[in-house]
């Protein structure tokens, strides 16, 4: 990834920031895309203040990047929200934030990145999707279908591209350890069970950590992933392998 410049949604926190890392590791230059700076500095990342669902500032960020760097050869659509509701009680407005935030970013930041994709010799879209919109959980329609639109946008994009030499690719992350899903485990009172039941849900026998998020988008984007496109991978540590049995 040596002199690749990349761009990473939603990269100030989380599964972003641990992927914008990953990339300056390997060599890349990083422009994070998101609503706020990162949260600490590094001399390989750039910060363009962005809204990724609002078209005249994913144009922007573009031309800045256009203008710094004359080309783009990483694209990381990570920015996400999820909002837990049920489906009946959810107003319009969550839906529509959810979708626009989810997949209308991908859309834009694909829309008007794509002509500077071109200039690369390599240039890949990795779009952070989820195992959600694979399977349901509960509360978490909207989320879903965002996410499930994700991936069929990620076939999508692959098969106009590719003849251009863009690979899109997707990665579906399981139960990620990040401070979202920590709140919502420090809910419970006994802690130490829930963190079992959770754990046991994986054959690997752990939950996942940004890094593993991270490390598969670089390879993704590497020339060793070079005949990879169109693909949705699932990181999940075998959850959506594991068949539920009864407790006898």
């Amino acid at each position: 990834m040596t002199q690749r410049i990349v761009i990473v949604t939603g990269g100030s926190q989380n599964i972003g920031w641990a992927t914008a890392k990953a990339f300056c590791d390997s060599g890349a230059h990083v422009v994070v895309a998101d609503l706020n700076p990162p949260q600490e500095a590094h001399p390989n990342i750039s910060f363009v203040q962005t809204n990724v669902a609002d078209e005249s500032s994913v144009s922007e960020l573009m031309s800045q990047v256009d203008d710094q760097f004359g080309q783009l050869d990483g694209l990381v659509n990570n920015a996400g929200i999820c909002i837990e509701k049920p489906l009946s009680e959810m107003p319009v407005g969550d839906w529509d934030r959810t979708m626009a935030i989810n997949v209308r970013s991908v859309f834009l930041m694909c829309k008007h990145g794509l002509a500077l994709m071109k200039k690369s010799s390599a240039a890949a879209i990795v779009n952070i999707s989820s195992i959600e919109g694979l399977g349901a959980n509960p509360l978490h329609a909207a989320y879903a279908a965002s996410k499930g639109a994700v991936a069929s946008l990620t076939h999508n994009i692959a098969l106009e591209y590719g003849p251009y030499g863009i690979r899109c690719n997707a990665i579906a992350p399981g139960w990620i350890n990040t401070p979202f899903n920590e709140n919502l485990l420090n809910q419970y009172p006994d802690r130490a069970k829930v963190d079992a039941e959770i754990k046991a849900l994986h054959p690997v026998g752990r939950l996942g950590l940004p890094e593993d998020i991270a490390n598969t988008a670089v390879w993704l984007a590497s020339e060793q992933a070079g005949f990879i496109n169109g693909q949705e991978i699932v990181v999940d540590g075998g959850r959506l392998a594991k068949l539920p049995t009864p407790n006898l």
